[in-house]
């Protein structure tokens, strides 16, 4: 996890954070921050609902594309070699 101190957390931190603050990347202690910066700027929180939007439409994009088999099976056999689990689930 990334701890960033943003302090008063203007929005240029702020707004370079939010990727992060999406996808659950930083401390208990920044994602505080970037909440409590966000609760006070319109202009923040408007970027991120964009961002998540964006993040929502590329989610649905991806779960709705079909994997090649090929492919499927190289990024299993690379996870399972690397001591990970077998992910074929995933791509049904």
């Amino acid at each position: 996890m990334r701890s960033v101190d943003i302090g008063n957390a203007d929005c240029k931190k702020a707004q370079a954070l939010l990727d992060a603050y999406l996808s659950n990347e930083l401390t208990a202690e920044t994602t505080a921050q970037i909440s409590y910066h966000l609760e006070r700027c319109a202009g923040c929180r408007e970027e991120f609902r964009v961002r998540e939007q964006i993040r929502r439409q590329l989610q649905l994009a991806v779960s709705r594309g079909e994997v090649p088999t090929g492919l499927r099976r190289r990024v299993s056999r690379t996870v399972h070699s690397a001591g990970g689990f077998r992910i074929s689930s995933l791509f049904a």
